[in-house]
């Protein structure tokens, strides 16, 4: 197991609320195509293909395929079970949960030009889910440490004053820290203490995108196609930290809970090419541009502490200040290669199509002077842009899938292999899914199926100056989602 990998990740995943950082912007730039029903089925591997709306959020060019009109609506459900434990101790926890989505609408018009070069040249407006948050997780052990060592730590070199207002300062507030006689800040934790802890992390929320497409095929030969595209976020999740000890007569009990919400709005660009090189052989390539948004993170904290002995009993709460902040994040550009394969067995059709997708995660950049003139945002920004570059690194991403046509009925099956965004992190994230269709002359169903799997580290606090203290954590969740496709042609 490596562990330096997970302690990497971890220090990214926690910190003050209001702190942008390299997991975010992970966040907002690690997106795989969901959409119809159709595309889920054969992976998402769909860059040399045309004739599914989905194409659009791989290789737009593929629009140029239909010669009529059509109309899509997919819902979805998704579950997320998660299984997560402290290294120290051991101990699973496991939650679920399931979200009801609507993955994809859309509308497409086809048209065909006559006495042309241009056999068709068709607009497609759409809304599609780029990713979904949903997502519950709770640890829960026993280690060392506390997460007071972290807030004495940020009170260190400060006056009562000028402790921050989300850390330190609500733990002041509460008693969680406390001053001594020689004037240091201290917390009723011993160093070797045992600390029961548990954390539950609940996230919800997605990027959702509209856009608007043209694609053209010339000659039968050559597919043209462009998507202009606005991504809107949502995000939101609160933590809930609790700890505690019993030792004798004394007892204490902390919570520590944080609440996020992220909002905002982008814009994007893709252009992509299909090219027949013979009647069985399809070639695509497709560029997506960054994703600049504007975005709105607005935060707050709160501890409750409380302690008792026998002769007396504490129970206080500090609050931080309701925080936001306004600034832009730019994700990295996208190159999406394809090959894919139209074949004919006896009264069976289909193809199959493989997509390699390429980024580079160093070029997610942060402008925290967006909408601020404090020197000290830019400074920030540069120092975690700087983490950017030394923490993330490219990624290559592979697709496959297949349909296999018979009648009005379509089986499908495609899998799929995903590399970290971040570069001490070598194990792949892998995921299969399978589905059916059934294929009428206006109207058309399909569902699907995909299971998926992530594996990380994590930290519910770091402590700087002693990181092996680290309460390290393993979080893997399994994503089961299903898709239905219904559809209409005109």
């Amino acid at each position: 197991m490596k562990y330096i990998q997970y302690i990497i990740i971890a220090l990214i995943s926690i910190g003050t609320t209001s702190a942008q950082n390299v997991g975010d912007a992970v966040r907002y730039s690690d997106l795989s195509p969901i959409g119809t029903a159709r595309t889920v089925g054969v992976g998402g591997s769909f860059g040399a293909m045309g004739g599914d709306f989905s194409v659009v959020g791989i290789n737009p060019a593929g629009i140029a395929e239909y010669r009529i009109g059509e109309f899509t609506i997919t819902p979805s459900i998704e579950n997320a079970k998660s299984d997560a434990y402290f290294v120290a101790d051991g101990s699973k926890s496991k939650r679920t949960n399931s979200s009801f989505l609507l993955d994809n609408i859309s509308f497409i018009g086809a048209t065909n030009p006559k006495e042309s070069s241009w056999k068709t040249s068709n607009w497609a407006v759409g809304f599609s889910k780029l990713t979904s948050f949903s997502k519950n997780v709770s640890i829960a052990g026993e280690t060392e440490g506390s997460i007071t060592e972290r807030f004495v730590e940020r009170a260190n070199g400060f006056t009562l004053e000028n402790l921050d207002g989300f850390e330190a300062g609500p733990a002041y507030d509460a008693g969680a820290i406390f001053l001594d006689a020689g004037g240091n800040y201290v917390t009723d934790f011993k160093d070797d203490d045992n600390v029961t802890k548990s954390q539950s992390i609940d996230q919800n929320g997605s990027i959702n995108e509209l856009s608007i497409s043209w694609a053209g095929n010339y000659d039968d030969k050559l597919n043209v196609g462009l998507s202009f595209g606005i991504p809107f976020v949502s995000y939101s999740e609160t933590k809930r930290y609790n700890e505690g000890i019993v030792d004798g007569e004394f007892s204490n009990d902390l919570q520590y809970i944080e609440n996020l919400t992220t909002s905002g709005v982008g814009a994007n660009f893709k252009l992509g090419l299909q090219y027949k090189a013979y009647r069985q052989l399809r070639i695509g390539v497709a560029l997506h541009s960054p994703s600049w948004y504007s975005l709105n993170d607005d935060y707050s904290t709160k501890l409750n502490y409380k302690y008792a002995t026998a002769q007396e009993n504490y129970n206080e709460s500090g609050q931080s200040p309701d925080g936001s902040f306004k600034y832009g994040l730019t994700t990295p550009w996208k190159v999406v290669g394809s090959i894919g394969s139209i074949y004919k067995i006896g009264d069976i059709k289909g193809f199959v199509n493989a997509d390699v997708e390429f980024l580079d995660y160093t070029n997610n950049e942060y402008d925290f002077t967006s909408n601020s003139n404090d020197p000290n945002e830019g400074a920030y920004a540069q120092e975690v842009n700087m983490n950017i570059d030394e923490q993330l690194g490219t990624a290559t991403n592979y697709r496959l899938g297949t349909e296999l046509a018979y009648n009005a009925l379509r089986l499908r099956a495609g899998y799929t292999i995903s590399t970290s965004a971040f570069i001490s992190e070598t194990k792949t994230n892998n995921s299969w899914s399978a589905g059916l269709g059934y294929r009428a002359d206006k109207f058309f169903i399909d569902m699907a199926y995909k299971r998926s799997s992530v594996h990380q580290g994590y930290n519910p606090y770091v402590v700087l100056d002693q990181v092996d203290r680290d309460p390290l954590a393993i979080i893997d969740t399994n994503y089961g989602r299903m898709v239905a496709t219904v559809g209409f042609k005109f």
